[in-house]
């Protein structure tokens, strides 16, 4: 008998890619609606079907996956790869991600272009990252307890709230502080003066804006009468919520002070809110006896100041 011995070798043609979607700073980390969902190296048309491992290159385009979506998405793909070094790009049909919808087909790109070789594996990470501010979606506006309208839902809906109080001194490069901090305290639209002067000067115009960007405003006396009427009126850790009781807006009952302040002096403290508004001398007033919003006739107290972000209402 003969015997022949051929030699074989066997050349891996894919290469493995892992995607991965992780939201941060979400009130809810999730992902949801994931559709029509491919990759595409360059620009060229060709996409793949993102799903299973054992999945291999799909002629069509624009697949369906089908994810259980979580916190951290993460999935796996063979493709062949192209020659030379091109951009990657996931195309997703739809996507919503901690509750807010993506708009559809969108598009996320590497920055670099890279070179993708055959037998290798490589990880492209994605990450959505929550903006500054909080905006809160009409569907999960739900403290209705003081006369809050469907109009009034649709309008604040359109609206970004910072996430803190003012805290800043000086005239640029502001900041503000955490939820439930007081923050320091103005004299109606003005930078801090440290005084009873005004300077008619948006506070909320000298935010950082490589940390915040730009378009904030000290809310208008109509967005605070809204505001005042989307809340349960109830008293938690010397503040109120608004809007909603975990997504929504909470403003500290920070009191008021004489003068521009950084806290020292201040009166009725963790009894009522002070917040500025934009017309002259207006403030929101709030706290356990009520909520209104009413001219305080000078504009020389220190009150807190939350900025806002859209269209002025």
């Amino acid at each position: 008998s003969l015997s022949h011995n051929l030699p074989v070798s066997f050349n891996q043609k894919l290469c493995k890619l892992t995607i991965t979607i992780s939201p941060t700073g979400f009130p809810s980390n999730t992902i949801t609606n994931c559709t029509g969902v491919y990759v595409k190296q360059g620009g060229n048309s060709t996409s793949w079907k993102i799903g299973p491992s054992t999945n291999v290159v799909a002629a069509s385009t624009n697949n369906t996956a089908a994810f259980s979506p979580n916190t951290t998405l993460s999935t796996t793909i063979r493709m062949v790869p192209f020659a030379g070094t091109r951009t990657i790009t996931v195309h997703f049909n739809t996507l919503t991600v901690g509750g807010r919808i993506v708009n559809n087909n969108t598009e996320i790109t590497s920055t670099q272009s890279v070179q993708l070789k055959e037998g290798k594996s490589y990880t492209l990470k994605i990450q959505f990252k929550k903006g500054a501010g909080i905006n809160v979606l009409e569907s999960d506006i739900n403290l209705t307890g003081n006369g809050c309208t469907a109009q009034d839902k649709k309008d604040l809906a359109k609206l970004i709230w910072a996430d803190g109080n003012l805290k800043s001194t000086g005239n640029s490069n502001y900041v503000w502080t955490t939820s439930t901090d007081r923050g320091y305290y103005y004299t109606w639209y003005s930078t801090y003066t440290g005084n009873t002067s005004q300077n008619n000067t948006d506070p909320c115009s000298k935010l950082n804006v490589s940390t915040y960007g730009t378009g904030w405003r000290t809310p208008s006396r109509n967005e605070l009468t809204k505001l005042s009427r989307c809340t349960n009126k109830a008293k938690v850790n010397n503040g109120m919520w608004f809007m909603n009781s975990s997504k929504g807006l909470f403003l500290p009952l920070a009191g008021h002070t004489q003068g521009a302040n950084t806290g020292s002096g201040v009166i009725n403290g963790n009894r009522d809110g002070n917040y500025w508004c934009t017309e002259k001398y207006y403030r929101f007033l709030f706290g356990t006896n009520g909520h209104i919003v009413s001219d305080a006739g000078s504009g020389t107290f220190g009150c807190s100041v939350r900025c806002v972000k859209g269209t002025k209402q």
